[in-house]
């Protein structure tokens, strides 16, 4: 019954679900889908519609300049402050389109931009328009009026009939004052006859210059007119500005295009690299020689046998022979005697300062006392355990520094620690460990590792997990292999390689759980740095 009611429920709330999914699809496919056309708009599309509304702003823009000629004064005055206004606002309205999240990529807000810089474009080019239209019109309107005022122009003959009549009132005039005096002065005095001839001189000469400079007055009004009209049908607007050609090429469709082709190269380049690696790179590794460490011939078959190793445990008490000194990492030594003598090491070998320092072997705490007891544990790893290496003399071993917890040498000798290069070999490349550490007995290495360290023989060979092997004896020969199932390495379960030890009768250092005790972030961070120090074989 309880199990019915559970899938009840469960299916009940899968119903509502597809409801509340269905009827949101119903309502928001429209806008959905304009607001996905916008925003994916490509380049080319993008650039299209401007040219488009371009074309149309021309064309308004050149019907409005065949308005601008009919205009009056107070017409254009009027369109001119309103105009001004209007390029303010739309300026105003670039300055807010220009901010905004990916706004440059945005196909919508590159639009709405474009838009605005094509509207204040026409917007300008009406106001050049207007304000090369005002001084024409004024003057259109200036001659008009005075034609108004003056409809009609005297001809050239009135005004030659008036200057004729003005040039015989002054032949009369000059006829009288050339009569005696006394004959004038009677005249003058008795009909008032030269005041009359004055009068009449001034009154048509006046009229002839009258009539004269309304007829050239009226030319001028003409010329002028016809000068203001020829200047306003001459008026033609520039073309507006492309304004397409800011447009970025890379808008928010080839973002998101680039970051579909990175993402399906993040989701496939690393599978197609691990087939290549598996296929082709590991079986070239497996049959690369063997590097060996144990003489320029590559063996050392009169090595010293290492004596037989207990298990590894979680402390370990040291006794000290005559002449022996214990060099401990300080969150390792547990506890000494008190009669033995204590000092500070610095570095466990200052030819190799970086390796020392980078491996945890400094500041160590040097132990003497003949029979005086070392016990060794791990202080702050719950799941480290120790084990003890004996490297008699003549013997050597490649140990990594980083696994050492401490060592027991001659005292007043320092351990001899040389490294060995593997720049050209394909394994070295492909385990990322390029250099190698080799300790030279007489000396006791104390190892650790999580959960334990293993020390077995290496007569039959054996084949390791990549990052368990910490060491081997010198007398061993170390090659790769590849990991025996492909699946589980493709997946990420498995290594590329495991390292293989083998024709020695040495011994081999195995950590068993490199890993223990690490976990999500701390791993992700160990993992780099002993990655880096492996590199260099710490």
């Amino acid at each position: 019954m309880k199990a019915l009611l559970s899938w009840l429920a469960r299916t009940a709330l899968l119903y509502v679900l597809l409801a509340l999914a269905i009827g949101l699809a119903l309502t928001l496919p429209a806008d959905l889908a304009g607001y996905l056309a916008r925003e994916t708009a490509s380049f080319e599309e993008v650039r299209a519609e401007i040219a488009e509304e371009r074309a149309a702003a021309q064309e308004r823009l050149e019907r409005r300049a065949g308005e601008v000629a009919a205009l009056p004064l107070a017409a254009l005055e009027e369109r001119i402050a309103a105009l001004a206004a209007r390029r303010e606002r739309i300026g105003r309205e670039i300055d807010r389109l220009e901010g905004g999240f990916l706004s440059a990529y945005r196909p919508s807000r590159v639009l709405a931009r474009k838009r605005a810089e094509l509207e204040l474009a026409l917007v300008e080019s009406e106001l050049e328009l207007l304000r090369a239209a005002r001084e024409p019109r004024r003057e259109l309107d200036r001659a008009s009026a005075w034609l108004e005022r003056n409809p009609t122009m005297p001809t050239k003959d009135a005004i030659a009939a008036a200057r004729s009549r003005c040039t015989r009132d002054r032949q009369g005039l000059a006829a009288f004052d050339r009569r005696w005096r006394i004959d004038r002065e009677a005249r003058e005095m008795l009909l008032s006859e030269r005041s009359e001839l004055v009068a009449a001189v001034r009154a048509s000469c006046r009229l002839a210059e009258t009539l004269a400079r309304r007829r050239e007055r009226a030319l001028a009004a003409g010329v002028e007119a016809g000068r203001a009209r020829g200047a306003l049908e001459a008026l033609r607007p520039r073309d507006l500005p492309d304004v397409a050609q800011g447009i970025p090429r890379t808008l928010l469709r080839d973002i998101l295009l680039k970051a579909l082709y990175a993402l399906l190269a993040l989701l496939l380049v690393p599978p197609a690299i691990r087939v290549l690696l598996y296929h082709v790179l590991a079986p070239l590794a497996a049959k690369w020689p063997p590097m060996r460490f144990g003489g320029e011939r590559g063996g050392n078959a009169d090595a010293p046998a290492f004596p037989p190793a207990g298990e590894s445990r979680v402390s370990l008490a040291i006794t000290l022979g005559e002449g022996e000194e214990a060099l401990v990492r300080q969150d390792y030594l547990q506890s000494s005697s008190l009669s033995s003598a204590k000092r500070t090491h610095w570095l466990l070998d200052w030819s190799h300062p970086v390796a020392s320092f980078a491996s945890g072997m400094r500041f160590l705490t040097a132990v003497r006392g003949t029979g005086e007891d070392v016990l060794v544990s791990p202080v702050k790893d719950p799941l480290a355990e120790l084990a003890v290496l004996e490297i008699p003399r003549g013997g050597a071993a490649v140990v990594r520094p980083s696994a050492l917890a401490g060592l027991v040498r001659r005292t007043g000798e320092p351990v001899r620690i040389t490294t060995r290069w593997r720049l050209f070999s394909l394994p070295a490349w492909l385990t990322l460990q390029l250099r190698y550490f080799v300790f030279h007995g007489p000396v006791r290495l104390v190892l650790k590792g999580g959960r334990g360290v293993r020390i077995e023989p290496a007569q039959r060979g054996r084949i390791v997990g990549q990052g368990q092997l910490i060491g081997f004896s010198t007398d061993c020969a170390y090659s790769v292999i590849r990991t025996e199932t492909f699946w589980p390495y493709f997946l990420g379960r498995e290594p590329l390689l495991k390292d293989r030890i083998e024709q020695g009768r040495g011994v081999l250092l195995v950590e068993e759980a490199p890993l223990a005790g690490r976990s999500g972030l701390r791993r992700g961070f160990e993992g780099a740095f002993d990655a880096v120090l492996k590199l260099f074989g710490v």
